[in-house]
């Protein structure tokens, strides 16, 4: 059979991996726009972009839609948080016959073969592949070095903290597996979905990739970075957010109640409750952070009484 060219085109189109492509969106018109802008330019021929926004409540949403009027928006009527809006787009993307979902923050940019190169990673880990990121950069300017997006094997459970792939990491061209990938800009694939690889919406937001860690391994499946995409990502533009004191604060106990073992909860009770949390509360207060450092003391208190989600409403 001779197929004319549009119908060899479509051909070839549905013989490539269908890729639902979602940005979560929140209170942030100018920064979402950057990042649609980013994402209309792929080359990568047969994926589906989407704006999911998270129940904003300024007009950023009037804004986006009058710039993209063919953009396929969904709209949640309550915040479901980083992690509870993310799940509902990945269950999305699994009933609608997509191959691959990813999934994007609001505030990132990427060149044009970023979808291509993760697609690629993952069909050639197609065995094992359950997450693929990419390098961060920081669009802020922040005089912090170029770091893989992605955690070393060192995330400890008897202090809930991570250190970063090294520099080196970003010179090379092949994928690598890692422990964890940064969720600013990652593939999950259907097969993970379909294992009930979801994120925790118990965190709201942050640490949801390390809890995603676990449970890849959990489920005898891999994550991986291609150092070819490199995510650009602005995130937040106060160090002292009350919100993220709060959050990173309350969650980090949260995992380590989840995934550490009764040793390492007992060491972290002793850590923070008397060592760590004390000397960032008398540092950030001298600084004249006591906002920020009464909202830790309270995520810290909620983990403890099992309030999470959209518990801390002051915060969340």
């Amino acid at each position: 059979m001779i197929l004319q060219p549009e119908a060899e085109k479509q051909s070839n189109l549905r013989a490539l991996p269908r890729v639902l492509v979602s940005v979560l969106s929140y209170n942030s018109a100018q920064n979402t726009a950057d990042t649609l802008r980013s994402l209309q330019q792929q080359t990568y021929p047969n994926y589906h972009l989407q704006l999911v926004d998270n129940a904003s409540t300024d007009d950023s949403l009037k804004h986006i839609a009058r710039e993209f009027p063919d953009l396929d928006i969904k709209v949640f009527t309550e915040n479901l948080g980083y992690t509870g809006g993310n799940n509902r787009v990945l269950r999305q993307g699994v009933a609608e016959g997509y191959d691959y979902i990813i999934l994007c923050n609001h505030d990132i940019e990427v060149d044009e073969h970023a979808v291509a190169h993760l697609v690629e990673t993952a069909k050639f880990h197609c065995d094992t592949a359950g997450v693929v990121g990419g390098i961060e950069v920081s669009l802020n300017n922040e005089p912090r070095r170029r770091r893989a997006a992605v955690a070393t094997a060192k995330y400890s459970k008897w202090t809930a903290r991570a250190s970063w792939l090294s520099q080196s990491v970003a010179n090379k061209f092949m994928p690598l597996e890692v422990p964890y990938v940064h969720g600013a800009f990652v593939l999950f694939t259907s097969r993970a979905i379909r294992l009930e690889v979801l994120m925790d919406e118990k965190l709201f937001m942050y640490f949801d990739e390390f809890d995603i860690g676990f449970q890849l391994r959990e489920k005898n499946l891999r994550a991986f970075v291609d150092p070819r995409v490199v995510v650009r990502h602005r995130g937040a533009s106060n160090q002292f957010d009350s919100r993220e004191g709060y959050l990173m604060q309350r969650n980090r106990l949260y995992m380590v109640q989840k995934h550490g073992l009764w040793y390492h909860q007992l060491f972290y009770h002793l850590y923070a409750g008397l060592i760590e949390l004390p000397a960032k509360v008398c540092l950030r207060s001298l600084q004249g952070h006591t906002r920020f450092a009464r909202a830790c003391v309270e995520g810290h208190l909620d983990a403890w009484r099992g309030r999470m989600g959209h518990a801390g409403r002051r915060h969340t």
